[in-house]
């Protein structure tokens, strides 16, 4: 079904043939120093949960993808939010918020708990992310330690601990 102009962006589970989409949108965004970010190490050379990682369609667009990928955090299983992205004509209506919240919903009915990002707290404070404040943080490359943040779903294991160490999941 088409939507009309008017209509608001539709969220639905990305499928394995929208990847040449949305890569095009994370380059056409992010460009290449995308590439050159520590949060990349953990996603480079392998593949993302496409089972919890959604697309905002609109008018048959994709206009916006989040994606996760396991991670390991104080060796308990994890997530990493990201990239999120939402094409820079439809910026500034809320569709990346909304886009998130319904990605975390999706991830806490999948029984997954802890989530990790690097970004901007002014922005991901909206839906529920916190600093790692007081805590040695180990990760994957330079970092700034106060663009790491985290959403806990059910335990308490960041919160609990003063050493978070981040690493990849195992191939």
């Amino acid at each position: 079904m088409k939507n009309n102009s008017k209509s608001e962006p539709e969220i639905r589970l990305e499928r394995s043939d929208d990847a040449p989409k949305i890569d095009n949108l994370h380059s056409e965004t992010f460009g290449p120093g995308r590439y050159t970010k520590s949060a990349f190490r953990y996603r480079e050379k392998r593949e993302h949960l496409i089972n919890i990682s959604f697309v905002l369609v609109h008018q048959d667009q994709i206009i916006g993808s989040v994606r996760y990928w396991e991670i390991l955090v104080n060796n308990a299983p994890a997530l990493l939010l990201g990239p999120i992205v939402i094409h820079p004509d439809h910026r500034g209506r809320g569709y990346g918020v909304r886009l998130i919240d319904y990605s975390i919903n999706k991830c806490n009915e999948a029984n997954h708990n802890i989530i990790i990002l690097v970004g901007d707290l002014s922005y991901y404070y909206k839906v529920g992310f916190k600093r790692m404040l007081g805590k040695e943080i180990i990760f994957a490359g330079p970092v700034n330690n106060d663009r790491v943040l985290y959403r806990e779903i059910k335990t308490n294991i960041i919160e609990d601990s003063s050493k978070i160490i981040i690493k990849r999941y195992p191939d």
